[in-house]
């Protein structure tokens, strides 16, 4: 298989502005909350996007799956431009793929018992007669380690992390080639957290998906993914293999992101903790992002350049980094 075989997914300079306004009478701020992002999601791997909240990780889930439209740039799904997509072949990309939303709750109409839930997007799409719907259903329900009685059963008679296991079966349900993964577990327990990673881990390994996973949460990221983009007030800032990346970490944002992780072993956790708050006090507004490098005014070995011209996103030492460190 060639490297063109590889790709699944390519995104190109794509962006998403949105206007805001701050009070009645004041004049509408552009929000760049996705500006000029580029990327690939290979075939049966991971590719984890990473930062903090406001980053605009979210939005580039949104805009790959088409629930709101770019300002520019491009979205090839195998080869195809999904942002020209209509009618039947629209409705065959969003076969493809599929979404496992942050709030496993929100996500599932209280009213419709998990039958109707999970059957549901085999009525839109017709992939399989009715009389087979039961046995999908029940089957799709095995594979997250869910007994074929919840089906009768509502949304709210689960605990969040089958929830969430019903939200993954939904998502499994049209045979996905992608997986999009928006904070999948910021809502559940920590213990329960493992068990839906070691899920996903498993349906993975099992059918040959690929992931878009989306997270703060670089512990998890480190276990899970394969490839890391780092974004930073809607740029991203590094790319890299996942190991390579946390090895030897070349953005200052990246080597920040790192360090801020809780250690149990080698510091205290209430010092790790408080150095995660006293960075996230100094994010600055998406609204008001500084001139050049956005990232300039928190960055320990900023010089002469940063302030004035927006670095690139180039290739360096076998990474992408957008630095003028690394020039």
């Amino acid at each position: 298989m060639d490297n063109r075989d590889m790709k699944l997914m390519e995104v190109r300079g794509l962006k998403k502005y949105f206007q805001m306004k701050s009070g009645f009478l004041s004049k509408p701020h552009q929000v760049k909350a996705v500006d000029g992002v580029d990327f690939t999601i290979e075939r049966n791997k991971v590719f984890a996007i990473v930062g903090e909240s406001g980053s605009g990780k979210s939005t580039v889930a949104r805009l790959l799956l088409r629930l709101i439209e770019p300002q520019e740039g491009d979205v090839l799904f195998k080869g195809t431009d999904v942002l020209t997509l209509r009618g039947d072949a629209l409705k065959a990309y969003r076969r493809s793929v599929q979404i496992i939303f942050q709030d496993p709750f929100a996500s599932l109409n209280p009213r419709m018992k998990i039958y109707g839930a999970l059957s549901e997007p085999l009525k839109i799409h017709k992939t399989v007669p009715r009389a087979q719907f039961r046995e999908r259903v029940q089957a799709m329900l095995a594979r997250v380690g869910l007994d074929a009685d919840a089906m009768e059963r509502y949304p709210h008679e689960f605990s969040g992390g089958q929830r969430q296991r019903i939200c993954i079966a939904r998502a499994l349900m049209l045979g996905p080639e992608l997986v999009v993964a928006d904070e999948p577990l910021s809502s559940l327990d920590v213990s329960i957290q493992a068990q839906i990673l070691n899920l996903l881990i498993q349906i993975k390994e099992d059918i040959g998906l690929s992931f878009l996973f989306i997270s703060h949460d670089l512990s998890v990221v480190q276990y899970f993914s394969d490839k890391i983009a780092v974004m930073y007030l809607g740029r991203i800032v590094e790319t890299g293999e996942t190991a390579e990346l946390f090895d030897t970490p070349m953005h200052p944002y990246t080597q920040m992101l790192i360090e801020s992780v809780p250690k149990i072993i080698g510091a205290k956790p209430s010092q790790a903790h408080q150095q995660t708050e006293d960075q996230a006090a100094d994010t600055p507004s998406p609204i008001e992002i500084p001139e050049g490098c956005p990232f300039h005014p928190r960055c320990p070995k900023r010089f002469s350049p940063c302030a004035t011209t927006a670095p690139e996103l180039k290739p360096h030492n076998g990474r992408l980094i957008a630095c003028h460190l690394s020039v």
